[in-house]
């Protein structure tokens, strides 16, 4: 950026008034404005821009003297300055080993309709079945009770596999910790082929039921796109799906410190979680709310079934679409706000399970080849 670009006040214009206000906040916003959104987190951008503000508009003072002018002003740019500078390297800030994994979650596709486990050495196994079985046992790999391979981990890879459940499908796993997830429809698990000492860390987008290992030397770290989770030993329901605005963790033994924020240039946040409750964050607007639930209203889907509380018809569509690998949808806002309650069994077929929900709704469906639209009856229309 070039000085010119930048018109600092002469001494000869006018020292006092809101045109020096105007014109320091003008040159502030003009550098704000260059960086760009995915390099820092909404929350921190109103934040420091409102401390740019403040050092503009600070009491009157700039009434009192040029020197509090002059100050203010350089106060103001050069903190513009250093948001775009912090802005322009802040990726490269982040740990080699989460960014491993999540850009080895990025190369992983759901191009398959099966569940695969992709190794370390560029290997690919398909997992044929509807629910799989994959068990670490030092270093060989079985599925569904049969040894299938044995971990081979070059020299000039970083050891990592992923685990790739397509929509439709599920999957448990045994880690080489000893540790067992329940890896939900539409999701990926990034693992290390064998955790080293001191750090057990996987990278999650989608949705899992953690089982950890207590291990008190080795705290095991959950990281998704915009919270980290560390333990040592507990159970816990963590869903971070790319296409949900929300992120939530859900307790259910033990304790766990939930970390969000982890990139703001302010310091992460760190929240101690109890068993019932469940920690909903928005990457969005930054804000993290804790509430008492039934845990069993969370985690019930690994056991083949949900249990449902007042919920909206919206977000029980969305969760059978991704179990069932079907359209489902409501055919107006106003009836996706309607609520259901009850239990549904994921055992059943499809056709079942909406004609389950449109029974205790009063609603109606229409059907297509592989979609399902709730409607209301034409009498009631």
């Amino acid at each position: 950026m070039e000085h010119n670009d930048i018109n600092e006040p002469g001494p000869e214009e006018n020292p006092f008034g809101s045109d020096d206000q105007k014109k320091i906040t003008d040159n502030a916003r003009l550098l704000f404005g260059t960086l760009k959104n995915d390099h820092l987190p909404a929350g921190d951008k109103e934040l420091i821009w409102n401390r740019i503000l403040d050092y503009v508009h600070t009491d009157g003072d700039l009434t009192k003297q040029n020197s509090l002018r002059r100050i203010a002003w350089y106060q103001a740019v050069a903190a513009a300055a250093l948001l775009l500078l912090f802005g322009l390297g802040y990726n490269r800030l982040k740990g080699n080993t989460e960014e491993a994994m999540r850009n080895a979650a990025k190369q992983a596709s759901f191009t398959s309709a099966d569940t695969k486990l992709i190794l370390a050495d560029e290997r690919t196994i398909d997992l044929k079945g509807k629910n799989s079985d994959v068990v670490y046992q030092k270093e060989v790999i079985r599925i569904d009770s049969q040894i299938i391979a044995r971990q081979i981990v070059p020299d000039n890879k970083s050891g990592l596999n992923t685990l790739v459940v397509p929509f439709g499908k599920r999957s448990t796993i045994i880690l080489p910790d000893g540790s067992k997830v329940w890896v939900n429809s539409g999701s990926k698990l990034v693992y290390p082929s064998n955790f080293q000492d001191g750090k057990r860390e996987v990278f999650l987008e989608g949705q899992a039921y953690f089982s950890v290992t207590h291990d008190t030397e080795n705290p095991f770290y959950v990281q998704t796109k915009n919270m980290s989770i560390t333990v040592l030993g507990t159970e816990f329901d963590v869903s971070s799906y790319d296409d949900d605005s929300h992120s939530y963790a859900v307790l259910a033994k033990g304790s766990i410190d939930l970390v969000t924020e982890k990139n703001g240039i302010f310091g992460a946040k760190t929240t101690r979680m109890v068993p019932g409750t469940r920690a909903s964050y928005s990457g969005i607007s930054n804000a993290l709310q804790i509430n008492t639930v039934n845990v069993k209203e969370y985690i019930s889907w690994k056991d083949g079934y949900l249990i449902l509380n007042k919920a909206p018809l919206t977000e029980i569509l969305k969760k059978l679409s991704r179990y069932y690998q079907y359209e489902l949808r409501v055919q107006s806002p106003e009836i996706g706000r309607e609520t259901f309650s009850g239990t549904l069994d994921l055992q059943e077929n499809i056709g079942s399970v909406m004609e389950a929900i449109a029974t205790a709704t009063s609603l109606s469906y229409n059907k297509t080849e592989r979609r399902y639209i709730l409607d209301k009856p034409v009498t009631q229309k």
